[in-house]
């Protein structure tokens, strides 16, 4: 299941705190400006919402969403949430805080996944995939296998729906 680019628009509409500025604040959230994309030559359009007080973000890190959702020809292909920062600096508080099942976070060792579900590293793309009975979740890391960097962190957690369109 899927939804339409309308839907999640109608949504966000809800969380507009500031119109001129692009600014949204969802439940319990910080205040997050939004960044939209259009739709590309592959019908590839989205949003993308990064802190809006991005003072409290290592320099290494400034740049990096906390929020992305993707759609392609209208529907949303992914929604991908990232940890931008550092393990006890001052914007770690910021950051996402749901859980996936086992009550794993951004900022958990990707090895805490082991015990839950099937765990395949993608050596292309660098990214970690769950079973299908976990959810079919990527999962971004340090961009090594565990075997390489056994502790490793969640750096981003990404949700695709189960027929997201082609």
């Amino acid at each position: 299941m899927y939804a339409s680019a309308k839907l999640v628009s109608s949504v966000l509409d809800r969380y507009l705190i500031d119109e001129q500025n692009s600014l949204y604040q969802f439940e319990d959230s910080p205040i997050l400006r939004l960044k939209t994309y259009n739709p590309d030559s592959n019908g590839e359009s989205g949003y993308e919402f990064s802190l809006y007080d991005d003072t409290v973000i290592d320099r290494l890190l400034k740049g990096i969403p906390a929020l992305s959702i993707v759609l392609r020809h209208e529907k949303v292909t992914f929604l991908k949430v990232d940890n931008f920062s550092f393990p006890g600096d001052s914007a770690e508080q910021f950051i996402y805080k749901g859980e996936l099942p086992g009550g794993l976070v951004l900022g958990s060792n990707v090895s805490k996944l082991l015990p839950l579900t099937d765990l395949d590293f993608d050596d292309a793309l660098e990214w970690f995939y769950t079973d299908s009975k976990y959810g079919e979740i990527e999962i971004g890391g340090w961009g090594a296998p565990l075997e390489e960097e056994p502790d490793q962190i969640i750096n981003s957690i990404c949700i695709i729906p189960s027929q997201a369109p082609a």
